[in-house]
């Protein structure tokens, strides 16, 4: 039983310290269920709480954006206003989608996940990324539901 308990945090731990890693892997369609690494960080994207996170990252970044004129803010992270702005509607309507009870799939969640996160890939840091923020959100928006049904991880209990 011990030996299962220290498999079971190493296995965390590497989920924790490689999480970036692990999302671009998903994004990219690596099955979830190829290492227990994977599984685990699918598991962690699905969970609904997680989606809720996510959904409020959302609205945060439109809060952001449509505030930012109005006094002085400081913020590290650059968002690019202008296209936030627009594309609100579809980010909004992206973080109602999460907040709902449509399954998602981890594959979805992971590249929303590199959407918040990857400044020089993210048409909502970087005006020269290749594509406009409702372009990234409508592929988001594809991919939450192409493997919805694919969350069957309960053979690696963690």
């Amino acid at each position: 039983m011990r030996v299962r308990r220290d498999s079971q945090l190493k296995v965390r731990l590497s989920v924790c310290l490689r999480r970036g890693k692990l999302d671009r892997e998903i994004a990219r369609g690596r099955p979830c269920e190829s290492s227990a690494a994977l599984a685990l960080r699918a598991r962690q994207l699905v969970d609904p709480q997680t989606r809720r996170r996510i959904a409020g990252s959302l609205r945060g970044i439109v809060a952001f954006a449509d505030h930012a004129g109005s006094g002085p803010l400081v913020s590290a992270v650059v968002i690019e206003r202008a296209a936030v702005r627009s594309g609100r509607e579809a980010i909004l309507g992206l973080a109602e989608r999460l907040e709902g009870p449509a399954p998602a799939s981890p594959r979805g969640l992971a590249q929303l996940q590199i959407l918040l996160t990857d400044g020089l890939e993210s048409p909502l840091f970087n005006p020269h990324c290749g594509q406009t923020v409702v372009e990234a959100v409508w592929k988001v928006a594809d991919l939450l539901g192409a493997d919805a049904p694919t969350i069957g991880f309960d053979a690696v209990a963690f």
